[in-house]
């Protein structure tokens, strides 16, 4: 998805057994405030909410997640605070993905939003009928 695209264009497509969220995990996170906005922003004009959101961006990054290795953390003040839920699979797989690159899940979080929102260094591209992160090449 490059930033010229909404969120409710990439995420129309469902993907199998995310309907319903059974099992969940509590995911709470400092970032900066305008990132918080234009993800919060995002996910309204994709008519999803803040959780369903979330999950979506996670569960399409995991396939090129060492896209977030070289990226910096935020250098901003993290001034808002963002409290969800997703599916424990997912968290499952975050939590694995996150190990594996060395870093807390908070971090793996923050830095997707912050370089997909704000820094704008990452897209998602359609792949193979799937979304998958990208970095962004001007």
């Amino acid at each position: 998805m490059n930033h010229n695209q909404s969120f409710a264009e990439v995420s129309a497509s469902p993907q199998p057994g995310r309907g319903i969220l059974t099992t969940t995990h509590v995911i709470s996170l400092r970032l900066p405030s305008v990132t918080d906005a234009a993800f919060r922003r995002s996910a309204a004009n994709a008519a999803m909410s803040v959780s369903a959101g979330l999950d979506w961006l996670l569960s399409n990054s995991f396939s090129n997640c060492q896209l977030l290795f070289g990226l910096a953390d935020c250098p901003e003040a993290l001034d808002a605070k963002l409290d969800v839920r997703i599916p424990n699979a997912t968290f499952e797989q975050l939590k694995s993905t996150a190990h594996q690159l060395g870093m807390p899940v908070s971090v793996y979080i923050r830095k997707l939003l912050y370089h997909y929102y704000t820094a704008k260094t990452l897209k998602y591209m359609r792949s193979n009928g799937h979304y998958t992160l990208a970095g962004c090449h001007d």
